[in-house]
């Protein structure tokens, strides 16, 4: 059973933080408008951190995903042991905001959603998955019918993991 959640891992973190890079890159100025928004930092350095931040997305997202392509053991677990700490990381921020303050910004992937529970929950379950990646190391072995089956699980919490926060997001009709 780990090594199907690692796989899932091994599939989904990576998947998430590249797509998440291309949105950051679609809309540069997106993430260090809504680090302002949220007031947890100097204006200053609003800039500054959110360009940190795409940098340590890039670097555990791709890095992530090209030592999984190359079958890397020790590389791919460093990678998924720093996309768990700095989603982690995600999850502490987004409770914190989410509960101090109301209808800020996400900033999250060049997207419009607002920080709610759901961002620092999606945040949490990727660190997790990211975690058992780290711990348990690439998926070896694997038949192509076990291969098939933990990459379309992994592009399936991929996608759950990614439209979650929007998908809880309640709209009310105007009037």
């Amino acid at each position: 059973m780990t090594a199907l959640v690692a796989g899932v891992a091994a599939v989904a973190v990576p998947l998430v933080l590249v797509v998440s890079l291309f949105g950051h890159v679609r809309r540069p100025g997106l993430l260090a408008s809504a680090l302002r928004a949220h007031g947890t930092l100097p204006r200053a350095l609003a800039g500054p951190v959110a360009a940190a931040v795409v940098v340590a997305e890039a670097v555990t997202g791709v890095g992530g995903a090209a030592a999984l392509l190359l079958r890397l053991d020790g590389p791919m677990r460093a990678a998924f042991g720093a996309a768990a700490v700095l989603l982690a990381l995600y999850a502490a921020y987004g409770t914190y905001v989410s509960r101090t303050r109301q209808n800020a910004p996400c900033g999250c992937a060049g997207g419009g959603t607002p920080m709610t529970g759901w961002v620092a929950g999606r945040a949490a379950a990727l660190s997790a998955l990211a975690l058992t990646g780290a711990l348990h190391g690439p998926p070896a072995g694997s038949t192509a019918y076990e291969s098939f089956i933990v990459v379309t699980a992994g592009l399936g919490f991929a996608v759950i993991l990614w439209t979650l926060p929007s998908a809880m997001i309640e709209r009310r009709p105007a009037g």
